[in-house]
């Protein structure tokens, strides 16, 4: 078994998912030699300790090294584009939706519906609707609204075609609503709530069912000006011997006071999320609606909705959950930490808010994929939430890593002076893949700042400049025999730049930049060399602010 084979097989993993996982080297050492299968467990510990070797290493260096010692494990096989596998067809035009309620900002558990709906519209030409569910007054955040179509028009990289607003179309529920009543598929059931649970449980029908449509329509009236809120609801007649009891009778209208952030006072009667959906769905013309398995019993609701009406129904594809097992998702606790300011705003880089992966620089495309990878699959998928993210760290690598340019960055600088150092103009590739981008151009004397304690007796090489020995210039050109270790540097000068990254963690790095970061736009990405790519917010009188993106 070769300890370097080892090595090879391990940084070729992490430097496609940030951090190698043994099984999978394993798999890899395994497939190319048969005779280890006898030393799994000798073989394993050598993986373990491998990793834990490159654990802290830049993915700049990692890849050097893999070039170097084995170029054909970073040449990327001509494998076919990854494409959302086919959908049932129809016989007409394709027609796609979400449905976020305005609770707060979208966020990583609306990514893969959302996504999945906007690729297939894509895929078939077909129109992408943005409709957000606000008929319960209580749960709103009146900035969700603009946040919720902002995030989705970045997220699906501006392919949302409409936006609708349900509580803009109460008239049409009502009118929805009166006519399943004059049909006599609808009735107002004032039971007491327990009392109607233990009837429905029994496949028994409560007392209200029976009574004629025009009382029905007459108590229809009352919800608008008489009953209290809670003391009564409509409710759509389905089959009492269901085999799910939460399918029969289900409640499609109540009450609410609540003054609603949009409406004002003006409705007091509320549909409910099944009756609502219904109606839009067949209103918008829906040809496919995709969402996630815990809507299978609302799927059986809606359909007597579409059946009453002798509506078209549409194809409905439900999905497995991506499940984060060390990560709560409460858009109400996240909004609840924000005001008692545990959290910068719903762009703080901790929360998994597109609003924050926005402003960390991460690229829509990277969630695509993993979107595409995943599938409409019914299967729930259960990572921890650091898994899910290095697999999307990992496709946005590939995507920024050409086009990010280099710049040095020197955290908690300590400044030394370089005895006998020369002084220096020294060009720096913007770019180690591109000269065609130019270089910057770092003027140095003899005084430095350093993030590394320089120890004596020990060699070293300032990155693209020289080597030095005991805090004195030794020679310029690079000298294997040193093994002199790499660091950052940056020459003690007014010109450079205060940089602060915020880290996900809630750790701000701060340092020194070098001066050609000047000419960096706000909201670009580059990479402080042998750290991590990070985003550029905010210049401010020669402080740069910098959100980080990944390593």
């Amino acid at each position: 078994m070769k300890k370097e084979r080892i090595k090879q097989f391990v940084l070729q993993n992490a430097l496609k998912y940030g951090r190698a996982n043994p099984k999978a080297v394993l798999g890899k050492l395994l497939s190319e030699d048969t005779s280890l299968k006898g030393k799994v467990k000798e073989v394993i510990k050598e993986i373990e300790v491998c990793i834990k070797e490159v654990g802290s290493r830049s993915w700049e260096s990692m890849r050097k090294e893999l070039e170097k010692s084995a170029p054909a494990l970073l040449q990327k096989k001509e494998a076919k584009k990854k494409e959302l596998p086919d959908l049932p067809r129809v016989d007409r035009p394709y027609i796609f939706r979400i449905e976020p309620s305005p609770t707060g900002p979208l966020h990583i558990g609306h990514t893969i519906v959302l996504l999945l709906n906007t690729g297939y519209a894509k895929k078939y030409g077909g129109k992408m609707l943005l409709r957000i569910g606000d008929t319960n007054p209580a749960e709103i955040y009146p900035p969700a609204y603009d946040m919720i179509v902002e995030d989705a028009q970045w997220i699906t990289k501006n392919s949302v075609d409409e936006v609708v607003v349900q509580s803009d179309r109460m008239d049409d529920y009502y009118a929805h609503a009166k006519m399943l009543i004059g049909m006599g598929k609808a009735f107002v059931c004032d039971c007491d709530t327990e009392q109607f649970r233990v009837l429905i449980q029994k496949k028994k029908a409560c007392p209200c069912r029976s009574l004629s449509v025009e009382e029905q329509e007459e108590r229809w009236q009352k919800m608008f000006r008489g009953y209290d809120e809670g003391e009564a609801v409509l409710r759509i007649k389905t089959d009492v011997k269901h085999p799910n009891p939460a399918v029969r009778d289900w409640p499609a209208f109540r009450i609410s006071d609540t003054e609603h952030p949009r409406q004002g006072k003006k409705y007091r009667v509320w549909p409910l999320m099944n009756f609502s959906v219904a109606v839009d769905d067949h209103e918008y013309g829906l040809t496919h609606v995709i969402r996630g398995k815990d809507h299978i019993v609302n799927m059986e609701r809606q359909r007597y909705v579409y059946t009453f009406f002798d509506w078209w129904i549409p194809e409905f594809i439900h999905i497995g959950r991506v499940n984060f097992k060390d990560l709560k998702i409460s858009t109400s606790e996240f909004r609840r930490a924000i005001e008692k300011k545990q959290y910068d705003g719903w762009d703080d880089p901790r929360l998994p808010t597109l609003r924050a992966f926005h402003k960390r620089g991460l690229k829509p495309e990277a969630f695509m994929r993993y979107v595409k990878e995943l599938g409409p699959s019914r299967v729930d998928k259960t990572v921890s939430y650091k898994e899910f993210m290095q697999s999307i760290y990992a496709f946005n690598r590939e995507l920024i890593e050409h086009e990010a340019n280099r710049y040095f960055l020197v955290e908690k600088p300590m400044r030394v002076k370089i005895k006998s150092a020369p002084s220096m103009t020294v060009k720096i590739p913007l770019h180690p893949d591109a000269p065609s981008r130019g270089a910057r151009r770092v003027k140095t004397g003899n005084e430095f700042y350093v993030e590394d304690t320089l120890e004596a007796g020990k060699a070293y090489r300032f990155m693209h400049l020289f080597n030095l020995m005991n805090k004195s210039f030794v020679s310029t050109e690079l000298d294997k025999s040193l093994k002199a270790q790499l660091i950052h540097w940056l020459p003690v000068s007014d010109e450079l730049v205060v940089v602060k990254v915020h880290m996900v963690d809630g750790t701000v790095v701060k340092g020194f930049g070098e001066p050609d970061l000047k000419k960096v736009k706000e909201g670009q990405v580059v990479q402080f060399e042998r750290k991590f790519f990070a985003r550029l917010d905010k210049k401010e009188k020669g402080h740069y602010s910098f959100y980080f993106t990944h390593a």
